[in-house]
């Protein structure tokens, strides 16, 4: 198993040497913007050339993390960003939005790593990766033991599967439920954990049925080795460097077949207890049950004391600890924020003892002047100098350097990346984009929608109004297609429906199971119909098929390269994200080149997972929490979709900035063909979407 990649997670400096020193073969890690991180401690973009050099020292490989949606105004800093990476010799970049794509022949000397938010969930899925320049794909993190087969030695992509840390209730990169509650997107980066916390069904039940146990293979690796895959990654930018070291160490010793089976089974409980909640193999193994609740909560075994294990906390201690010195006088060892430095006060000669600061009023004093509310200092005196006084004037100079080192350590980078020459292709396409839009954009904000997002049965009532009601209008059918649909009766639904039909939904979520019904569907529809892509996966089997295609709400962008890039791949429209901000929307509408759908009525779906829920929180069942966020779960082809119970509606707004192609109702979450909502949310329009 010696040729088995371990990758571990740098959040900061302390994180990056713990996995190096335990044996780490690569290490990912972001900057200070533009990464699925951003509460991690990160890196400057001035510290990259040093930071990757360390690590090739090291025996190890650099991947960098550029793994969000890009708004309009990231697509500079990403191409920049490109070009660092390329110029300090970093070996792979990890990416999720289609603009990078549009760059990647243009930064020859990068390899491109499809990021776990890209939402590869089969098969065709690395299919697509491959034909796409894509050398490596991180897998859905919900795959079991045979899908994890099937992608294995898909052409020349390499696999990499996560083997330990945190996993999403939601599948990676289909989650809106954080930027809903308050703007805060997962998919830039900037989670809030909101499935972490209590949910409340209608019965008065509460518990934590979204929050997951935490993923652990250690015992699997041989078989993963033996499956063909790459590499074997452990989740936990924003963990302390003690886990990561703990977890590298763990894994270091595994691969090289130094623990016996009950050992490692020791260690994995280790790692539980320090992260605060069980262990577990279940996607694996093929289970999808008993993966979430108060079990997802433990109480660590140092403290005793339960722990939410949130993953937003940043571990890293600021710390001073003052010893004696064997060569004479005093030390003063420091680490803030990450940075470590060493002062010594020379032995000194107290002349008036009453005039003297003893080492405990000392380090008193510089507690509360170099600590704070937000990042407490922790102090250790050496017992043996307890009753050690040191002159006024010497514990004043100590106090200035210290803290001229905090402000220098707290001098954080803005994370801009500058004075990088960029490729001359690379620049076209930026400035391109200040040319005038798509002519087909002509509908603003605030006029008629005219194409509606329906389920099969829903199109069957809006066909009952008449044909005036169709005469003036377009249906988007999406029959929830998978591994158990009546294939046959679906066709011939859709064929029955004529020319009302716009186009025809594939899912946003598949399986290996539902590749052939999903093949047999566009065989048998692909010369008659549009198809609504809605992931890479059904994009690599449309394409297969020769099938027209727009780009579904799966695949959305805030970005028009983004747009770009799919249109270049056969897509005649491209979807806008709706948790996009109104300052963005207006942006990506004056700039885009391709044909735009937005989304202005619709019961958002905020999470889409495998996980069968616990007894009283499935189905049907309205969930909400502390802040009234109200969720209804409803199972849609291989997965079950929480769905907001307030929708999102902008058909009362009016903005002649926002031009689009179509403006969509989108009713496929609805009960009803006439919603009548007593409330209803704007969204992010009206605040800023981080």
């Amino acid at each position: 198993m010696k040729n088995i990649e371990l990758l571990a997670p740098a959040g900061g400096k302390l994180q990056l040497e713990a996995a190096l020193e335990a044996g780490a073969n690569a290490v990912y890690f972001g900057l200070k913007k533009l990464n699925a991180r951003t509460g991690a401690q990160n890196f400057a973009p001035e510290e990259l050339a040093e930071i990757v050099s360390e690590i090739h020292r090291r025996g190890a490989k650099a991947y960098l993390t550029l793994n969000i949606d890009l708004s309009e105004r990231d697509l500079g800093l990403a191409a920049r960003t490109l070009g660092l990476a390329e110029s300090c010799g970093v070996d792979a970049v990890l990416v999720r939005d289609a603009a990078l794509l549009l760059f990647r022949p243009f930064f020859p000397k990068l390899s491109f790593h499809f990021s776990t938010q890209a939402a590869v969930s089969s098969s065709a899925g690395v299919e697509a990766a491959g034909s796409l320049g894509i050398s490596r794909v991180v897998l859905a993190r919900e795959l079991n033991r045979d899908e994890i087969a099937a992608c294995c030695g898909v052409g020349d992509v390499e696999i990499e599967v996560f083997v330990q840390g945190a996993m999403c209730f939601s599948c990676s990169g289909r989650c809106y439920l954080s930027s809903w509650v308050g703007g805060r997107s997962g998919n830039r980066g900037c989670c809030a954990s909101p499935c972490r916390v209590k949910w409340e069904n209608e019965s008065g039940e509460v518990g934590n049925p979204l929050s997951m146990h935490d993923l652990c293979l250690a015992q699997h690796i041989g078989a993963l080795g033996t499956l063909g895959v790459a590499s074997l990654k452990i989740e936990g930018r924003l963990k302390s460097a003690a886990w990561v070291s703990r977890a590298v160490e763990l894994y270091r010793l595994a691969l090289d077949g130094k623990l016996t089976d009950e050992d490692l089974a020791n260690a994995s409980l280790e790692l539980g207890g320090y992260a605060g909640r069980q262990m577990s193999d279940a996607f694996y193994q093929g289970t999808l049950g008993s993966l979430t609740g108060e079990g997802a909560r433990v109480a660590r075994p140092e403290t005793g004391q339960e722990t939410s294990g949130t993953e937003g906390a940043n571990e890293s201690v600021n710390s001073l600890s003052i010893i004696d010195d064997p060569a004479g006088g005093t030390l003063f060892n420091f680490t803030y924020q990450a940075e470590t430095t060493q002062f010594r006060i020379p032995p000194q000669r107290i002349a008036n003892p009453r005039r003297a600061t003893s080492i405990v009023e000392l380090a008193e004093t510089l507690k509360s002047t170099l600590g704070s509310e937000d990042n407490d200092l922790e102090i250790s005196i050496d017992p043996a100098i307890e009753d050690l006084l040191l002159p006024r004037n010497a514990c004043n100079r100590l106090a200035d350097q210290l803290t001229a080192f905090v402000r220098q350590s707290s001098k954080s980078s803005d994370g801009r990346v500058r004075d990088i020459a960029l490729p001359s292709e690379v620049t076209q396409l930026l400035d391109q984009r200040k040319h005038p839009g798509c002519p087909e954009n002509a509908k603003t904000l605030g006029m008629r929608p005219t194409l509606f997002r329906v389920s099969l049965q829903q199109a069957g009532k809006l066909i009952e109004k008449g044909p005036d009601f169709l005469a003036r209008r377009k249906l988007i059918i999406d029959p929830k297609l998978c591994a158990s649909s009546d294939v046959t009766g679906l066709v011939k639904s859709i064929r029955e429906l004529g020319d009302v039909v716009h186009a025809v939904a594939l899912p946003a979520v598949m399986y290996e199971a539902d590749l052939k019904p999903i093949q047999a569907f566009l065989a048998e529809l692909s010369g008659e119909v549009v198809f609504e892509i809605n992931s890479w996966d059904t994009w690599q089997l449309a394409k297969k098929a020769n099938a027209k295609m727009i780009a579904g709400p799966g695949m959305a962008i805030l970005n028009s390269l983004a747009a770009k890039q799919l249109q270049q791949l056969g897509f005649a429209a491209n979807w806008i994200s709706p948790e996009i901000d109104q300052g963005q929307l207006e942006e990506l509408c004056s700039r885009a080149q391709s044909p735009l759908y937005l989304t202005v009525y619709a019961n958002i779906p905020l999470m889409q997972t495998r996980v069968e829920m616990p007894s009283g929180y499935g189905e049907n069942h309205i969930l909400s929490d502390g802040r009234n966020v109200r969720l209804r779960p409803v199972r849609e082809g291989s997965v079950t979709v929480f769905r907001s119970c307030v929708p999102l509606d902008w058909t009362k707004l009016k903005n002649p900035k926002v031009r689009v192609a179509q403006l969509v109702v989108d009713l496929t979450g609805s009960d009803t063909i006439e919603p009548r909502p007593t409330s209803t949310s704007l969204f992010n329009y009206d605040r800023r979407l981080r």
